[in-house]
């Protein structure tokens, strides 16, 4: 792979991860403040579904980002893997640490929000 295709993918892979990581924080800022809000007694099975939905979306794009970015540390260019950026990406493990750090907290968010709303 060459150095720009590589760079503009790594781009593309931070653009598509921004946009999710934000759809996720605009969701789950918004059921939180109607389980603040409001009485959830009408819709508690929506509300449950709900915050079971937007954890499964906030884990899955989460982890799917770090499989891209784990997926492009192993095919880096030469030009960047001798980079002290390129050193400092190349482990996978920190991304398997990331993965497992995202899917705690936001399954833990989950559960805070539907004890909230039974």
């Amino acid at each position: 792979m060459t150095e720009a295709a590589w760079l503009e993918l790594g781009r593309q892979m931070s653009d598509r991860m921004r946009t999710n990581q934000l759809t996720y924080f605009i969701a789950s800022s918004a059921l939180t403040a109607i389980i603040v809000f409001s009485t959830a007694s009408d819709f508690t099975l929506m509300l449950t579904i709900t915050a079971i939905g937007i954890a499964l979306f906030g884990i899955l794009s989460f982890d799917a980002a770090q499989q891209g970015w784990i997926k492009m540390s192993e095919s880096m260019p030469e030009s960047v893997a001798n980079s002290p950026v390129g050193v400092s990406i190349a482990p996978v493990g920190q991304y398997n640490f990331y993965r497992a750090t995202n899917a705690l907290f936001t399954a833990l968010i989950a559960v805070v929000q539907i004890i909230a709303i039974n």
